[in-house]
């Protein structure tokens, strides 16, 4: 988490600052839902541009794409969680 890097199986995952910052957002509230309006005031305080309710569902769908593991669990109407093990 320090160095923002992802690896998957040895192998680094390239992901834009925005995905990695949502990661490491999810990461920081293990087994803790992350509202989709909490994702949404980060990506604005981060970039300082309009954010809507599509543009998590984007960076949601390209990040899960990415990483090809399954950990992002989806809350319906609510938000998104990363489970412990």
């Amino acid at each position: 988490m320090d160095k923002m890097e992802v690896y998957n199986n040895n192998e680094k995952i390239d992901l834009s600052s925005i995905e990695l910052k949502i990661l490491h957002l999810l990461f920081s509230n293990l087994n803790k839902v992350v509202t989709r309006d909490e994702i949404i005031e980060k990506i604005w305080e981060w970039t300082g541009n309009d954010v809507n309710d599509n543009t998590v569902t984007v960076y949601m769908k390209r990040t899960r794409e990415k990483i090809k593991q399954d950990i992002i669990i989806t809350i319906k109407g609510i938000g998104y969680r990363v489970d412990g093990k």
